[in-house]
């Protein structure tokens, strides 16, 4: 009997009781166990031996002929219309073969340190109180109802184009207010048509390592730097080069010592010159110059992440990289997860003419566009000056908070801590002196209900000799900062014993 050999019925299960024939018969024939031109029991037959209605069985052998798996006519047995050859299941050794080599190319993704930022947030660790989590902005002081208006006007005053497929570079109204925002407080002067909106600044970076780097190029970035970085250009093949950073910025004059046994220089060299990440610091103008002139000596590319460049507490902000000279080689990369919030997911990339068509077409193949609406609400909010002065109050609310986290940092360890990159952004990093290694300082902090961050990982040249930590204090108040020292001050006064 084909039910005894083939189908079997769970009528506790939530899939339709014809969805469990009409598979369990469809495997059967694809996979050879039903040969072509098997005759199926009638309807009514197969429905008694199952124990359903005659109904069920009607609608699966329906789905089945819709699909073209078997042959019905009128006063003729229903019979296996079965492929030409049978198709087998994939072997234990394709499987193995194929897991290894998955598994080669994504090798350490899954112990990185920053792995909460794109895994499941389940955890089994108990929720921290307090979480120096960095570049996250402060979610309470964010103008929900502002936004919300822009967001309703744009709903309001949208057209058929805006919720078709549009332009694939983006609104043209977010493209113009951003090059304005562009000229005023960074002094770039972009065109507009020069300007891709991109998901976030992560899939800016995506595409430029699809467009520009193939296996066996260089590329030069940072060091520390981020985790991310290095596995986004490792993973097209490309050779990472870590060069020191110091308190001026990328050692230029390293990076020819660095690849002076290459074949080739690098093509690519990616910096954060207004708040390098981690560290903090700012690039200064001489280093500033002396990289676009390597780069002009060595026909090489610079992608300039401004990535928290909107805070700034001490000194003057300095004009972008790509502002300084019009010479064409420097891409120019933003977004506004920091300054509004990260799941907007806009960022905008400024290009060189010459790299838009090539830019374009991956984009146009990997998501088409990126959210009409939200471009159109985010151009309202920017030219109706409102994105200026959330900024403007947000400048003084983590100034405080930045000030606040210096100060009991002092207050709980004194001539023990080091701290880098307090003037600007939304995160310092400090240095320790201490006997206890960086996790078992995380341990005890997280026993103690506050989570921090080891920077240990983001070093690929030098590891850090004493616990280094990023401490991110946008979206903790004064109070918060203030309890999340104390904590970490008891863990770092722990004896190694302990």
């Amino acid at each position: 009997m084909i039910s005894e050999i083939l189908i079997r019925i769970d009528n506790d299960a939530s899939v339709p009781l014809y969805r469990q024939i009409y598979e369990q018969l469809r495997h059967a024939i694809i996979t050879g166990l039903l040969p072509h031109r098997t005759a199926l029991p009638p309807s009514r037959v197969l429905a008694e031996q199952l124990g359903v209605s005659r109904t069920v069985v009607l609608e699966a052998y329906s789905q089945l002929q819709s699909e073209g798996f078997i042959l019905s006519q009128q006063g003729a047995k229903t019979c296996v219309n079965a492929p030409p050859k049978p198709i087998t299941t994939p072997s234990n050794k394709a499987c193995e073969t194929y897991n290894g080599e998955f598994n080669d190319k994504v090798h350490g993704l899954m112990q990185r340190a920053d792995l909460p930022l794109w895994a499941s947030t389940a955890s089994v660790q108990p929720r921290p109180i307090i979480d120096f989590k960095h570049g996250i902005p402060a979610w309470d002081q964010f103008p929900m109802g502002q936004w919300a208006k822009c967001l309703t006007e744009a709903c309001r005053q949208s057209t058929p184009e805006h919720l078709t497929y549009a332009a694939a570079e983006g609104s043209f109204a977010l493209r113009t207010a951003i090059a304005a925002l562009l000229r005023h407080t960074r002094s770039l002067h972009a065109d507009p048509d020069h300007i891709i909106i991109t998901t976030g600044a992560t899939q800016a970076l995506d595409i430029l390592t699809r467009v520009l780097l193939q296996e066996g190029d260089q590329v030069v970035i940072e060091d520390p730097a981020h985790i991310v970085l290095r596995d986004l250009f490792a993973y097209s093949g490309a050779e990472v080069i870590p060069v020191p950073v110091d308190r001026d910025g990328l050692c230029v004059e390293q990076i020819n010592e660095r690849t002076t046994r290459k074949a080739k220089p690098p093509k690519l060299v990616y910096v954060t010159p207004s708040h390098q990440f981690p560290v903090g610091v700012t690039m200064s103008l001489a280093r500033r110059l002396q990289l676009l002139e390597w780069a002009n000596t060595h026909h090489a590319l610079i992608i300039e992440d401004d990535y928290d460049s909107e805070f700034r507490y001490e000194g003057n902000k300095q004009s972008s990289l790509a502002g300084l000279l019009p010479a064409g080689n420097v891409i120019h990369i933003g977004s506004f997860s920091k300054s509004l919030f990260p799941s907007l997911r806009l960022g905008y990339v400024v290009l060189p003419p010459y790299l838009k068509p090539a830019f374009m077409a991956v984009k146009w193949i990997t998501d088409r566009l990126s959210p009409v609406l939200e471009q159109e609400a985010l151009a309202k909010f920017i030219t109706t000056g409102k994105y200026a002065r959330h900024i403007h109050k947000m400048s003084r609310i983590y100034a405080a908070r930045r000030s606040c986290l210096v100060h009991v940092l002092k207050q709980a360890f004194g001539k023990r801590v080091t701290v880098h990159g307090a003037e600007a952004g939304l995160h310092l990093m400090i240095e320790l002196e201490s006997e206890l290694d960086v996790q078992h300082i995380q341990r005890a902090s997280l026993a103690g209900g506050i989570q921090i961050y080891p920077a240990t990982d983001y070093f690929a040249l030098h590891k850090p000799a004493r616990p280094t930590i990023i401490l991110g204090y946008a979206n903790l108040t004064e109070d918060q900062i203030r309890q999340g020292i104390d904590i970490l001050s008891q863990a770092v006064n722990l004896s190694p014993s302990r």
